[in-house]
């Protein structure tokens, strides 16, 4: 569907900006209309990030772990299994090993399977056994009210670092961070549970400033140098890239392109990705699997253990046990939707439900996140695989057209367990007794939500092109517009009556396609996966929807089309 800007907002953003009019549209159609927002889009710098101290408690937190740091107390960093939580940690562990030395840390990561997810009682049990007296939560702990609860009782300090959305009460921790609390005026409440620790971070560098922490300047930490790890949770975690997420993943890419520590080195070698060239698009694609795959296919500490590896050859051993573990979790994922893929027909013969409950005791509880994004994306619909262990039906949840997970969850409370994490994707336990009852209750609130909506998935393209205007100049004005991601939509082009050179199958089954597409003069190279198929043969006509991208081979760039879909010309 070709989006149509208002002309004159479109003038003015070419006017202010001396951008050509695609990229100019494109800032229209992501709501930037006026000239000065454009100009801030475009040239933000992280100058502008949001003040940390409008956070609610942040100064309080950051005083108690200073108050830890001169006393020389232990500090454990409980974090989350996945990339958010790992980078969170890291930021924390290096920085408070960099303004403390010697400063007694361990971070904590539960194992997928046998913890699931939040605090859990016997391991702040044991911590406060070793003597531990703070615990940091990163990107949980907002829904742990009894286990937090419990560890005050233990002697146990805990700041929560969090972004989920918190329940009704809040947990009786010593300090909450959380943007999403009802009386947090910090503006920015999409920020990921790392963008969160760094604040936190950021706090604590400003009170042992204003303290005389700091001898002289020198001493003072570099907070940029963990925008890189900044930058690969927010990408992974998949929060909306604008406001502060986009200045802190757009200077966090610098960091990586000039600086890369040897972990995210490591796995962008495994990748066979570029420092120098790394893009938003690899950290989401490349990096953010394998490291989450320490969390899906085995010890989730690992991916905390490479973030702080501080030589090449400890994190070449690690990205290699994880690279091994992503191709494992591909293998696993693709059984996976398969499976659901014949569970789907079997089960719903006369058409695809409301929303889509299946349950497997065979499948592994890593991979159910990943396949419900894949069948919330293919069939438009909210989405729930979940597996079994002791009579509890476990797993993930993703929504689709924007359909508001976390309210349904909450509606369906009395059948559930647990359940936690945000509108676009959540993740539930329930007794499996209750699984019918969950089914039917899911599928009658999207039936709800749909009504009067139009449920068909729609591809939202920002322009119509001749071949002509793809130029280096187009995409250097892209590269303005970047990081590209949820809120920030890579940009979609549209071409009319290209002319197919070439098209070339490769991919396992051949589902994906190499082309050479031409307009008059102009040639370009293309490439579609499997979900765009090409209506045309070589000697044939094409219409198609496509995104114009840099390809890097052995240090020189090209332009390729990837093609989002085709259909024959009209």
């Amino acid at each position: 569907m070709l989006r149509t800007p208002e002309a004159r907002q479109v003038r003015e953003i070419r006017e202010a900006t001396g951008l050509s009019e695609p990229s100019a549209r494109v800032l229209v159609n992501r709501g930037i209309t006026d000239p000065l927002g454009a100009r801030d889009f475009l040239s933000g710098t992280l100058r502008e990030v949001t003040s940390p101290f409008l956070m609610k408690d942040l100064e309080k937190a950051a005083a108690r772990v200073v108050d830890a740091g001169r006393r020389n107390e232990k500090v454990l960093i409980y974090a989350d299994y996945d990339v958010d939580g790992a980078t969170g940690a890291a930021v924390l562990h290096l920085f408070l090993g960099e303004v403390f030395p010697g400063l007694p840390v361990r971070i904590h990561q539960n194992h997928r399977v046998d913890d699931g997810y939040g605090l859990r009682i016997p391991h702040l049990a044991a911590a406060a056994e070793e003597g531990f007296r703070l615990v940091v939560t990163v990107d949980c702990g907002i829904s742990d009210e009894e286990a937090i609860r419990q560890a005050a009782g233990l002697g146990m300090d805990v700041i929560v670092t969090d972004h989920h959305t918190p329940g009704e009460r809040l947990p009786p921790a010593y300090a909450v961070l959380n943007p999403k609390q009802n009386d947090c005026p910090y503006p920015e409440k999409e920020i990921a549970g790392v963008g969160v620790a760094f604040l936190l971070v950021c706090g604590v560098r400003r009170l042992l400033r204003d303290g005389g922490g700091f001898r002289g300047e020198g001493d003072e930490p570099n907070l940029r140098r963990y925008l890189d790890l900044v930058a690969l949770g927010t990408v992974a975690d998949m929060v909306p890239l604008r406001g502060d997420n986009r200045l802190f993943v757009r200077a966090g890419i610098e960091e990586i392109r000039k600086r890369p520590r040897p972990g995210i080195r490591a796995l962008l070698a495994l990748a066979g990705v570029d420092p120098e060239h790394v893009t938003e698009a690899d950290l989401g694609f490349r990096v953010g699997p394998r490291l989450n795959a320490a969390g899906r296919m085995g010890d989730s500490r690992r991916s905390s253990e490479l973030l702080l590896a501080g030589d090449p050859e400890t994190a070449g051993r690690i990205a290699r046990e994880l690279h091994a573990d992503n191709a494992r979790r591909q293998r696993e994922e693709e059984r996976a939707v398969r499976e659901a893929e014949e569970a789907l027909r079997a089960g719903f013969p006369s058409g695809v439900p409301g929303a889509i409950v299946l349950a497997d005791p065979g499948w592994p509880l890593g991979v159910l996140g990943i396949v419900a994004s894949k069948f919330a994306e293919r069939y438009f619909r909210p989405s729930a695989f979940l597996t079994f262990k002791d009579g509890e039906a476990t797993g993930s949840l993703r929504s689709a057209d924007g359909f508001p997970l976390l309210t349904a969850l909450s509606e369906l409370s009395p059948l559930l367990s647990r359940y936690g994490g945000h509108s676009q994707a959540a993740g539930v336990s329930l007794p499996a007794e209750n699984l019918p009852a969950f089914r039917e209750g899911l599928d009658r609130l999207a039936g709800r939500y749909a009504q009067g909506r139009d449920t068909s998935p729609a591809t939202l393209v920002d322009a119509e092109v001749p071949l002509g205007e793809v130029s280096p100049r187009l995409l250097e004005e892209f590269d303005r517009l970047r990081p590209f991601g949820m809120g920030n939509e890579e940009p979609v082009l549209a071409a009319r009556n290209l002319w197919v050179e070439r098209k070339t199958p490769f991919g396992g089954n051949g589902q994906h396609h190499r082309l050479e597409l031409s307009e008059g003069t102009r040639r370009f190279d293309a490439v579609a996966f499997q979900g765009a198929s090409i209506p045309a043969e070589p000697g044939e006509a094409v219409d198609i929807l496509f995104t114009p991208q840099w390809s890097v081979f052995r240090g020189s760039r090209s332009i390729r089309l990837l093609v989002r879909g085709a259909r024959p010309p009209a």
